[in-house]
């Protein structure tokens, strides 16, 4: 549903979707559906306003825009108020005299302007996405050209045309509103995709039946399985896994021929966890429909979930072969040849999903990473550039790009860039780090203590009821003893112990999760071969960021790369006895998958943690309950369904010492807190607590040192020394946020298995 009257504005959107009307309706097919009254005072607030409206009037996803021309010489007017500017009724002709009027005599950069878009996607019962463009210009001193609407024929761009002068491809491909919708486009297309699929899965009803006609009671079935497809569907999007797994399971059951409700069932089977169950119903689906590219993508990527890179490469090559222009499926056979090693491959099929969809900002970014790591960062600039032009809060794309403008030496553009990348999410100790260094070097302790200070929270300051944990450690390391640094590189450390088991921290932060209260568990799991990690001899070059550049050479010999494999999990509310068959399950999965780790490889695992419903506090809405623990890079992940972004560790690699070298800055306390703190983003745990116990030698009153030495005390599983180092940087800043939060978390006692469990 398009939340609109404006034809000129509904045929836009519409050939910009490429879909001629099809699954698309504007409000004039609802003539008893009032009109939105716009009176909120941002674009924000109106395009949400009218979304919802629609949405929930119609019982129907809801797409609604609100657009402002912000004129400099106006003080930003028009504004919120564009589309009325000249008074009610008013026509555009009527709007832009009364812009001339205003302008009059102004020039130069009075008369600069850009036009902003919010695009706001409800879904029926008005839960919001949101999205947004913007063009910049000049208002030109008479309009001019016959295309467009609004203020197109004033509005100037760098060419000298005017929006109206443009053909409408043309114009689409660099309007505001063009930005905006291409991208939320792909959630669109996704939904449109869906609807149609569903919607064609139920024949009409025959009269009578023929010879090999389906009965009336298959197609009743039919019709029944489409409404469980449909809910199912929804339940996905909600992250409720379980009731979609029950929906899907009775729309296949309901019709068994149908390949999409096999497919979709699979899709709910992966995000439960159920991986090997769901490339059983992918097989399923292609057995009923061969030609099903979309089926081939989504056994592709279960294949690479379990590690099975031969498979995967499999069904993404058949996907192609079906539907050569799919870019996804390039991009998805490219990850795959780039981490066996085949970076020519690989950067083929990079450029060829970027030429099929030159607007995707993914595919630049995933391009640019391959550039960074052939060392051709000139190239990854631009690539990154534009993935940032294309979707400006692409926020992993502004850290690449601002680590390559810093080796690029375009330090205060690096400056800048990473700025924006923290400003969009804080959460970020990666982008941080880096920030912090540049800052330093800048001889700008100030702002670098700023930046270092926010990075170690132990609670993330977004709202909602729930439990973020991220915790990782690296493979081969022993406990650090306190105050040693690991400075001399000639001492071999010794293999762990036996009876160590890294992944006791996560099951101990599970069972801290109340019985009452359900949680989705995300794992990333990278392994790195040891070599890049360790150097086996004086002068031997086995240092990370040198053996990182050297991966990549697609010669004879080359190392093996990074690889990298998720794992999702429900825990649901139980009783005692189910949540700890949950955790036995979750964790002999986990220890499954360490154990099938490629051979000489270090391990780094992130764990996040998040609640998907709030604990019942008997009264009114529930309480917000505890939240925790360090994550290196509280960002989201911005690689895909399958693919996670290991590439932001070779951005810490480069700017640690190796072993054997002197860090940068050895009697400066706040170097070595930068330091720490890239140790502890790659999980390097016993280097972060030495690193962070040397800064606060150094400087006692440093309450970053201090909250380094707590995040590094909890990777290492010393919560008595985390606990100590909290409450002093509360005692050094007693209104910090990150050591309260995380106090409150590490005090909160862990479950106990039940009586007679195993653990």
């Amino acid at each position: 549903m398009l939340a609109t009257r404006n034809a000129h504005k509904a045929a836009e959107i519409s050939r910009l979707l490429g879909v001629s009307g099809t699954g698309i309706a504007a409000l004039d097919a609802f003539p008893a559906f009032p009109e939105t009254i716009e009176d909120r005072g941002t674009l924000e607030g109106n395009a949400e306003k009218k979304a919802v409206e629609a949405a929930r009037a119609c019982g129907a996803w809801a797409l609604a825009d609100d657009s402002g021309l912000f004129v400099a010489g106006l003080g930003g007017a028009p504004g919120v108020h564009s589309a009325r500017w000249a008074g009610p009724g008013c026509t555009f002709a009527d709007n832009c005299a009364k812009l001339l009027r205003e302008l009059e005599g102004a020039t130069g950069a009075r008369r600069a302007a850009y036009f902003r878009t919010v695009i706001a996607l409800s879904d029926p019962e008005g839960r919001v996405e949101f999205a947004e463009g913007r063009l910049d210009g000049v208002i030109g001193t008479a309009p001019r050209g016959e295309g467009g609407f609004g203020y197109d024929p004033l509005f100037t761009l760098t060419d000298g045309r005017t929006l109206a002068e443009l053909e409408p491809d043309e114009k689409n491909g660099i309007s505001h509103r063009g930005r905006a919708l291409r991208s939320i486009l792909p959630r669109l297309r996704a939904l449109l995709a869906s609807a149609l699929l569903l919607l064609g899965a139920a024949p009409a009803f025959a009269e009578k039946t023929e010879p090999g006609q389906r009965t009336i009671w298959d197609q009743i079935m039919a019709a029944q399985a489409v409404r469980g497809m449909r809910q199912g569907h929804r339940y996905i999007e909600d992250k409720q896994y379980d009731l979609a797994l029950q929906e899907m399971r009775r729309a296949v059951a309901a019709d068994p021929k149908n390949p999409v409700g096999h497919m979709l069932l699979g899709v709910a089977q992966y995000w439960s966890g159920q991986v090997d169950a769901s490339i059983l119903s992918y097989e399923t689906a292609l057995r009923l429909d061969p030609k099903s590219a979309q089926a081939y993508l989504l056994l592709g990527i279960s294949h690479a979930w379990k590690g099975d890179a031969p498979s995967s490469e499999r069904a993404f090559r058949k996907a192609i072969e079906l539907e050569p222009t799919r870019a996804d499926a390039q991009m998805n056979l490219g990850s795959i040849l780039e981490s066996r090693g085949d970076v020519p491959a690989a950067l083929e099929l990079f450029r060829k999903a970027v030429d099929l969809e030159d607007k995707n900002p993914l595919y630049r970014f995933q391009l640019g990473q391959l550039y960074r790591k052939l060392g051709r960062d000139a190239e990854a600039a631009e690539q990154l550039r534009e993935a940032v032009k294309l979707e400006s809060s692409y926020q992993d794309a502004l850290l690449e790009l601002g680590c390559a403008e810093e080796r690029l030496k375009e330090e205060k553009a690096a400056i800048s860039t990473l700025k924006r990348a923290v400003k969009l999410k804080p959460g970020d100790s990666v982008a941080r780090m880096r920030l912090a260094r540049l800052h330093l070097k800048s001889a700008d302790r100030s702002r670098a203590r700023a930046v270092l200070v926010d990075a170690f929270h132990l609670t993330p300051e977004e709202g909602g009821p729930g439990l973020q944990l991220s915790v990782a450690y690296a493979g081969g390391k022993r406990a650090a003893r306190p105050g040693e640094l690991p400075a001399d590189a000639k001492a071999p450390e010794p293999e762990p112990s036996a009876e160590a088991d890294p992944l006791a921290v996560f099951e101990k932060n599970l069972r801290r999760v109340p019985l009452e209260q359900g949680a989705m568990m995300k794992v990333d799991a990278v392994f790195l071969p040891r070599p890049k990690l360790v150097r086996s001899g004086p002068g031997e070059g086995g240092s990370l960021k040198k053996a990182l550049a050297r991966a990549h050479d697609g010669g004879p010999g080359g190392e093996a790369s990074p690889q990298a494999v998720r794992r999702d999990y429900a825990l649901k509310p139980g009783d005692a006895r189910a949540r700890e068959e949950q955790v036995k399950r979750i964790m002999d999965d986990l220890r499954k998958t360490m154990r099938e780790a490629p051979a000489d490889t270090d391990a780094r695992l992130g764990m996040n943690l998040t609640f998907t419903r709030p604990v019942p506090a008997g009264r009114g809405d529930a309480e917000s309950p505890a939240k925790v623990s360090f994550q290196p890079r509280q960002v989201g992940n911005d690689m895909g369904l399958w693919v996670i972004g290991t590439g932001w560790m070779a951005l810490v690699a480069e700017v640690l010492p190796e072993n054997g070298e002197k860090p940068d800055h050895p009697e400066d306390a706040d170097w070595w807190t930068a330091t720490g703190l890239a140790y502890a983003a790659v999980g390097e745990g016993q280097r972060a607590d030495s690193a962070f116990r040397r800064a606060s030698e150094l400087d006692s009153a440093s309450a970053a040192a201090w909250l380094g030495r707590g995040v590094a005390s909890v990777m290492i599983g010393d919560e008595t020394g985390a606990i100590a180092a909290l409450r002093r940087a509360l005692e050094i800043s007693p209104k910090n946020k990150a050591a309260s939060d995380g106090l409150k978390w590490l005090l909160r006692p862990a479950a106990a298995p039940p009586a007679g469990g195993t653990k």
